[in-house]
């Protein structure tokens, strides 16, 4: 009796409004059939892109047997995954180890797996995929598996976190605005996911000169990273927490292990531009108060490295060696003849012409971006260091020091030792 008071009761629900309910289901058909479609429409892109590298691999004479030793992956993973299409798709290490050997090309071998990223759909493809862009700076490529996988039940924890890290990637938005924006959330307590939030929230510090607050996070990064049990996403995961730690040691002033940070990642991440050349940057940022000509030739060679690896010099990394060096030019007054102005911040800028070209138009710019951006620690110490302000400047020592940012503290504490030098000469005269 209830069974056929349940099929009359819906019965009802259809005669009367049910059409809603129609309409739902045919939605819900719709969207299951256009997932259907789509996966069926990748699978035959990636079978195409397997039979596009088995003709290259034909083409350059490569032969199973020995391809496979070379790379070090079984003999198998390279039949089934390219010859046949046995495995309907590839782990991304795998295939990235196979592809380094099969394509000499730099640029041809990022396009080929560019395109396996794109049309992946394995989960734990995806996940490598994110943390390999995040590490190789392809940061289109991170919009487009945020736009292909958003709601997606399994991943959608992930692809919240890679979107606000590349809000900051693109210069959408970083800093304080960014800060807030994570706070309002709630994050997965997953170990993958707490080790690239925290990161973030590291980075953000950073742009924020809050250097003492970068602390806490990267703790967090490193007992996280424990918990981390795929190899290759750790891998790349700890280059990050390594990248971050040279950073935090350099602004600690601990410039020995800040060097042996670095001196690592350029032995693991000569094949990551982005990494390699920051960690290069980070080598001559420690040298800056010992001996600006080899901290020059560091940061130097750094952007050098960006252009010749093609990274866009419209890019955050291109930007920041760049203001780095212009920097050291302008603290030192050497070389000034070198200052890239197409890539100078305005706080440098009106360093760099309040110190060598007209006092108050410089402090005018400096004091109009303090009205806009607020104040730093830096923006204090070149507004001190025009006006010739002792005073000013144990103010801004002060301001370096309770970020915990020792290092730049050190430009400061310079200023201040030939301050009291000049004023003590007058005074004598």
């Amino acid at each position: 009796m209830f069974l056929l008071e349940k099929l009359l009761g819906w019965k009802i629900y259809v005669l009367k409004g049910g059409s809603k309910f129609v309409k739902e289901l045919k939605e819900k058909t719709r969207k299951n059939s256009k997932k259907h479609l789509q996966k069926e429409f990748k699978h035959n892109l990636m079978k195409e892109l397997m039979k596009k590298i088995k003709q290259d691999m034909d083409d350059k004479g490569f032969k199973i047997r020995p391809l496979a030793k070379k790379v070090g992956v079984d003999r198998s993973v390279i039949t089934d995954g390219i010859i046949t299409g046995k495995t309907a798709e590839m782990k991304l290490d795998a295939f990235m180890k196979i592809m380094d050997v099969v394509y000499e090309n730099l640029e041809e071998r990022q396009e080929v797996i560019r395109s396996f990223i794109e049309i992946s759909q394995n989960d734990l493809n995806i996940r490598k995929s994110l943390v390999y862009c995040q590490g190789t700076g392809e940061y289109d490529v991170i919009a487009n598996l945020v736009k292909i996988h958003q709601g997606d039940r399994l991943l959608n924890k992930y692809i919240r976190v890679y979107e606000l890290f590349n809000k900051r990637n693109q210069n959408i938005k970083k800093g304080q605005p960014l800060i807030d924006e994570m706070d309002e959330q709630l994050f997965s307590s997953d170990a993958e996911l707490q080790v690239v939030i925290n990161i973030l929230y590291a980075l953000s510090m950073h742009d924020t000169f809050n250097i003492r607050a970068m602390n806490p996070y990267m703790d967090k990064v490193e007992k996280s990273l424990l918990e981390v049990h795929d190899n290759f996403i750790n891998n790349w995961l700890t280059m990050f927490f390594d990248e971050r730690m040279a950073y935090v040691n350099l602004f600690d002033d601990n410039l020995e292990l800040c060097r042996q940070k670095c001196e690592k990642l350029l032995k693991e991440a000569n094949n990551v531009p982005l990494i390699y050349t920051t960690s290069m940057c980070c080598i001559g940022e420690s040298y800056m108060f010992d001996d600006k000509f080899l901290s020059e030739k560091w940061i130097s060679d750094s952007i050098a490295y960006l252009d010749k690896h093609g990274v866009s010099r419209e890019s955050r990394k291109y930007k920041a060696f760049n203001t780095t060096l212009n920097y050291l030019y302008i603290e030192f007054g050497f070389n000034l003849d070198k200052i890239n102005f197409d890539y100078i911040d305005t706080s440098e800028l009106g360093y760099y012409i309040g110190l060598y070209e007209d006092k108050e138009k410089g402090l005018e710019m400096i004091y109009n971006l303090v009205k806009e951006r607020g104040s730093s620690p830096f923006t204090d110490y070149y507004i001190a260091r025009i006006n010739e302000d002792l005073e000013g400047l144990e103010k801004a020592l002060m301001r370096f020091e309770r970020v915990a940012n020792y290092h730049y503290a050190k430009a400061v504490r310079r200023t201040i030792e030939l301050l009291k030098m000049k004023q003590g000469e007058v005074e004598r005269v």
